[in-house]
């Protein structure tokens, strides 16, 4: 017993004294990706449905959980707000009609279908968003962000966003700081099924840089 013990103290010793070999260490993310020790998150689900299956769905049919319910194999708009409050929000959870508080062109917060968190202050978002993509293997869509300059959509970035175990955050690919109304659009006419979002309060490190004008 003596000889264990004494082994054990001598692992210890060395992991405390050999340069990245602490016993205390842990990675900055989760094996999902997620970060570590980054707090409560606001979750909620963007799930694909095939087309011929929401005939007759009307506004409300989207369901009352954290849940969007869009088309599988079309094209839907989601207008983002950012609240100055500090407050996550889903306005508009049946986007089966290819708009999710889209407000038909409008960029009235009151018609927003996804409200996060922003700095009004220091006019910036104030939140990181973390997404991931699970469906068949060959599941993946096109994802284009945009901003509203005053006048018109003016565009941040275009990705494709593929199938992965993983989250990941997509920095200045989705929301552009100094800018609080954000236009997504997705194609998802390959194999879409189901988005996560995981979005937790406070700004990744540089923020969301705007766009060079």
């Amino acid at each position: 017993m003596k000889k264990i013990l004494a082994i054990v103290l001598v692992v210890v010793l060395i992991a405390t004294l050999i340069p990245g070999v602490a016993l205390a260490d842990k990675p900055d993310t989760k094996g999902n990706g997620l970060p570590r020790d980054a707090g409560k998150s606001f979750n909620f689900n963007v799930i694909g449905v095939p087309e011929e299956s929401h005939y007759g769905w009307d506004d409300d049919s989207g369901g009352n959980g954290k849940r969007i319910f869009i088309t599988r194999n079309g094209i839907t708009k989601f207008y983002v707000w950012g609240d100055p409050s500090g407050s996550f929000a889903i306005q508009d959870r049946n986007g089966l009609d290819g708009e999710v508080g889209w407000g038909r062109g409008s960029v009235d917060p009151d018609l927003a279908g996804i409200i996060l968190p922003y700095d009004g202050t220091n006019n910036k978002w104030d939140c990181r968003v973390y997404v991931r993509l699970l469906g068949p293997i060959d599941s993946s869509f096109k994802w284009r962000s945009e901003y509203w300059d005053g006048t018109g959509w003016a565009l941040i970035d275009e990705f494709t966003l593929y199938r992965d175990t993983k989250f990941n955050m997509p920095t200045g690919q989705i929301l552009a700081d100094t800018y609080q109304d954000i236009l997504w659009t997705w194609d998802t006419k390959n194999n879409f099924r189901i988005c996560q979002f995981r979005i937790f309060v406070g700004a990744p490190a540089g923020g969301y840089p705007p766009p060079a004008s």
